[in-house]
């Protein structure tokens, strides 16, 4: 639930990361700032964890546990895996019960059910593997951890149901949210109702071909482009054929017709693929969003970390790192506000803030931390120190 937990942050809220004095998982998941292993070090560390606080615990001791529920009741939502803990029946009696000021969210793989998934689980469990690939081959899996993420979302917008649930002094009591569902929110942009009711039945896996044909294809330079067939782009489509092509054949009024364009639509995947072929992938989508034509290119991470548009945006931003003694350029967040200025933030150190949140959340004084600090309960920075 870390990306969760990143939107809050960008939206200014106080997000504090509760995680194991060793460096949790996402400290530990690679790949790191100039390939070099480190608990400060991790990609994927510094772009889920910026801008929150981090508390280091060790989760195998009780007083862990009791820190955790008293940091807990002082917080307007807890986002966490609860019922997969031991901890978890005393841990809702003392957060997230009946009259309970604090807010739980929950995430599960399924309402009801508790079992651990994978990403892969996931995506195939909401329904997105179904679409994706062909009829030839085996499903296609997307890359990136779609199903955590939309999870994520889902549960990013239930914190902030929570949070105006108090602001409105109501009890925002606990949220199951299920990632079976989250992916199903994918899954409906690529298969809604009306797929089912054109066809009259359910169709055999049929991968891409069932919302529409081939959408991705091969340029002239090697790369890729993503071009759709938008009903009301293809007269448009037609016309920029036949001027690069000279075959006027699809301008005819046979293809104005919907219904006509579907039954040739491996056709259409043919020429398509020829016009791309004849072009260099920034040519065609450049040609063709002049045209209102929906050609989106496909980006590898070094098109992204370079992309004009991306720049002109200030969507990339520079910060600084005290851990690393380094600086580095991160994305921004991914919305912008009227009402504050967004600043890039930089990740925790790990177990950076423990002190100042047990102090000024738990009111805890500095004999109490540092007995906690000495006995291996709690992991706190004497001082920043380069990873």
């Amino acid at each position: 639930m870390a990306l969760a937990s990143r939107l809050l942050a960008d939206l200014g809220a106080d997000v504090i990361r509760v995680e194991s004095v060793a460096g949790d998982w996402l400290r530990q998941r690679g790949p790191f700032v100039a390939d070099e292993p480190g608990i400060e070090r991790g990609l994927a560390h510094i772009l889920y964890n910026a801008g929150k606080r981090s508390l280091a615990v060790d989760f195998e001791r009780p007083e862990a546990w009791d820190l955790i529920r008293s940091l807990a009741s002082r917080c307007d939502v807890v986002i966490a895996p609860l019922k997969r803990n031991g901890s978890v029946e005393a841990f809702l009696k003392t957060v997230g019960g009946t009259g309970s000021p604090t807010g739980v969210v929950e995430p599960v793989f399924r309402r009801g059910s508790h079992a651990e998934a994978t990403d892969l689980i996931g995506i195939a469990a909401g329904g997105q593997l179904y679409l994706n690939g062909y009829s030839e081959e085996a499903p296609n899996h997307p890359a990136g951890n779609l199903a955590y993420k939309q999870l994520s979302l889902a549960c990013a917008l239930a914190a902030m149901s929570m949070v105006l649930e108090k602001a409105a002094a109501r009890s925002p009591g606990c949220v199951e949210v299920s990632m079976q569902e989250a992916v199903m929110w994918t899954t409906i942009q690529s298969a809604n109702e009306n797929y089912w009711h054109w066809h009259k039945m359910s169709p055999s896996r049929r991968g891409l071909e069932n919302v529409g044909g081939q959408t991705v294809f091969p340029a002239r330079d090697g790369k890729y482009v993503s071009l759709y067939h938008h009903p009301p782009a293809f007269p448009a489509f037609a016309r920029w054929y036949a001027e690069v092509t000279g075959d006027g054949r699809f301008t005819l009024p046979p293809w104005d017709d919907g219904f006509y364009r579907f039954e040739h639509a491996t056709e259409i995947s043919e020429i398509t693929a020829r016009l791309c072929a004849s072009m260099d992938r920034d040519a065609i989508v450049a040609e063709g969003q002049k045209r209102g034509i929906l050609a989106v290119p496909i980006q590898d991470v070094a098109d992204i970390a370079r992309d004009p548009h991306l720049r002109e945006r200030n969507f990339f931003q520079r910060i600084w790192l005290e851990q690393l003694g380094a600086e580095l350029e991160v994305m921004r967040a991914p919305f912008v506000s009227s009402a504050y200025s967004m600043e890039p933030k930089a990740p925790p150190a790990l177990g950076e803030h423990s002190r100042e949140v047990l102090r000024d959340l738990c009111g805890m004084n500095s004999q109490r931390i540092d007995a906690l600090v000495a006995g291996g309960v709690v992991g706190a920075l004497a001082q920043r120190v380069r990873a």
